[in-house]
């Protein structure tokens, strides 16, 4: 049975894509849901995933407030820890192998390394068509591009109730911007950095 939960927008991402680096600007959201103020920026080098991502005040970088790291360095996909400045663990990411060969799915642990929330995306015939139809001869390519204009979401489900609590849309379909929205009481439990982190990761770490 599919619960049906009053979410509303939390978090805006914006991916501003350089030479180089992809930068994430994660903007908090007003009462009704747009886009405010700017609460926290990243920056992660293009194909070196295995680097700490910090995330910084503002655009300056002058004031690194948090920052998620692989667990293992050569292992891009396994666990990812999610620190405050001081080096403190606030929580934890990491990514379901065997889900993940149909549609791609990550949990969410607490500081005890319980599951919280497991994400995955909502529309499993899209995932397996966007991961495995590029392998198909002579049209991969083309099903390649095609997949890129099909915006895509996941969902985030309350492991110990079951129930749906969020979902990451993509908001537009040539820029990565994105919208996190969850209910308020799953908002509330969570540390925002962590899903900051987890938020940015879904971008980064999907190797699209």
């Amino acid at each position: 049975m599919r619960y049906h939960t009053s979410m509303n927008p939390k978090l805006i991402v914006e991916q501003k894509i350089t030479a180089f680096v992809n930068r994430y600007a994660i903007y908090a959201t007003s009462p009704d849901g747009n886009k405010s103020q700017l609460i926290a920026f990243a920056q992660q080098k293009r194909l070196n995933f295995k680097e700490k991502v910090l995330f910084y005040s503002d655009e300056s970088k002058d004031t690194p407030i948090f920052s998620f790291r692989a667990e293992k360095v050569f292992d891009i996909h396994g666990r990812y820890f999610v620190e405050d400045n001081s080096g403190a663990l606030v929580g934890s990411f990491k990514k379901d192998f065997g889900k993940s060969f149909v549609s791609s799915t990550w949990h969410i642990l607490d500081t005890s390394d319980n599951i919280k929330f497991t994400i995955s995306e909502s529309n499993k015939a899209l995932a397996v068509f966007r991961r495995y139809g590029g392998y198909i001869p002579i049209v991969g390519d083309i099903i390649d591009l095609i997949t890129l204009f099909f915006r895509y979401h996941f969902v985030f489900t309350q492991t110990d109730s079951g129930v749906e609590v969020g979902k990451y849309q993509k908001t537009t379909l040539f820029r990565d911007h994105y919208a996190l929205s969850m209910t308020d009481a799953a908002y509330i439990a969570e540390d925002w950095r962590v899903l900051a982190a987890m938020s940015v990761a879904l971008d980064a770490l999907q190797s699209r």
